[in-house]
């Protein structure tokens, strides 16, 4: 299922909305500020590896596209986060 329809079913209600769980410390993805706010944001909703799995797919300006969608869905990103995420999906998880 691709990320786009895991995040239409999660904003329609017909995925789980259960509270935020943090990521395992095994997860493979290095520390800093974007893993944080990856961590806050994108858990509350869905698990790490429905975004984790598409490691090596998508390019900057897809993960820009995929993050301002999720904020549009209800992920609670500040504008100020934004590129800080979207540079640390694209390091650490964008095609090369």
């Amino acid at each position: 299922m691709s990320l786009f329809i895991s995040c239409v079913l999660v904003a329609t209600g017909f995925a789980r909305t259960e509270t935020a769980r943090a990521a395992p410390a095994d997860d493979g993805l290095p520390e800093g500020d974007g893993r944080k706010i990856l961590q806050a944001s994108c858990t509350a909703c869905h698990d790490l590896s429905e975004v984790t799995k598409f490691k090596g797919f998508y390019t900057r300006d897809d993960w820009h596209d995929i993050v301002k969608t999720m904020i549009e869905y209800g992920a609670k990103v500040k504008d100020s986060d934004v590129d800080v995420l979207v540079d640390y999906l694209t390091k650490n998880l964008g095609k090369k």
